[in-house]
């Protein structure tokens, strides 16, 4: 079983990251600000990755034009899908936020079927549908005396999830035949190639980014440079354990990131609520867990 802690340390580490986000979201988009401040910290963020991945590997600058810009492209997808990510962790808690991305397998799925002729099994669909059952579930609002659809967070995130699954084939397409750090490079490169055209060219999110660097520049680079290795840990656990066990089986694990979150906002409500809070009632927080364990549940259909 040591593969499962293994595989079971990347979701963890991205649940962290994801209230990361939250607090920073929280504590500096609020009010008149937005979230263009702390999109330009993401992207920008990207040259300082790319620099030391272009000092420590050899032929970054080899591959091919065409591929050189797809993956600028791609980190420029990533930018658009983190803007959307962003905007709705500004109006919904991110224990109903993260769920969402259990939604990126199935639109791989389909972006498989349109444009590569893939079909799929009836155990895929039927995993995929138990999965977007769960979606729809975690999208209504219950903590009022009428129940709504939130449709705009749901919006955000359809598209946010279909940008991720667009980025991943093209950065698979590209890296089969490249070294991964080297495509790694580019696509960081992208990131803040895009960062540095909207500082110039969309004036409101360089105000924003000017007013957080002067309110908390230092805290909010630190929190960003520390997801971002966050997020490459995941990354490298989730690799090996793919050595250890079979793939559907860590897929499987990397889908407990939702109820992690969830677990992790909890406790931080108790304990730590200047960092994040959910909402507890029994008719917000129930429903929420039930969707939760659906999508889960989904999960398990498709990848096993």
């Amino acid at each position: 079983m040591q593969w499962f802690f293994i595989a079971l340390g990347a979701p963890f580490l991205w649940a962290v990251v994801n209230i990361f986000d939250q607090y920073l979201v929280i504590r500096y988009s609020m009010g008149t600000r937005g979230s263009g401040g702390l999109v330009l910290f993401s992207s920008l963020i990207g040259i300082f990755v790319a620099i030391p991945i272009g000092l420590f590997t050899t032929g970054v600058f080899n591959i091919p034009l065409l591929d050189k810009l797809l993956l600028i492209i791609v980190g420029g997808l990533t930018i658009a899908w983190v803007i959307l990510y962003l905007f709705t962790l500004e109006i919904e808690e991110v224990s109903a936020v993260v769920p969402w991305f259990l939604t990126i397998p199935i639109f791989g799925y389909a972006l498989g079927y349109v444009f590569l002729g893939e079909t799929l099994s009836l155990q895929q669909q039927i995993g995929s549908l138990i999965i977007l059952a769960g979606v729809f579930l975690i999208s209504i609002d219950f903590s009022g005396k009428k129940r709504t659809f939130r449709w705009r967070p749901a919006l955000y995130m359809v598209v946010a999830c279909l940008l991720v699954a667009v980025a991943g084939v093209i950065f698979k397409y590209v890296t089969v035949g490249n070294n991964f750090w080297a495509s790694s490079f580019w696509e960081y490169v992208g990131l803040g190639v895009f960062g540095i055209l909207m500082y110039l060219f969309i004036p409101k999110y360089r105000q924003e980014f000017t007013l957080m660097n002067r309110e908390g520049g230092k805290k909010i680079f630190t929190l960003n440079t520390i997801s971002e290795i966050m997020t490459i840990v995941g990354n490298l656990l989730t690799n090996f354990a793919l050595l250890l066990a079979p793939v559907t089986m860590i897929y499987l694990v990397g889908s407990f990131q939702p109820a992690i979150v969830l677990f992790l906002t909890l406790l931080a409500t108790k304990f730590y609520p200047n960092i994040a809070k959910e909402n507890t009632k029994e008719r917000v927080l129930l429903p929420k867990v039930i969707a939760i364990v659906i999508m889960i549940a989904g999960s398990a259909v498709l990848f096993i």
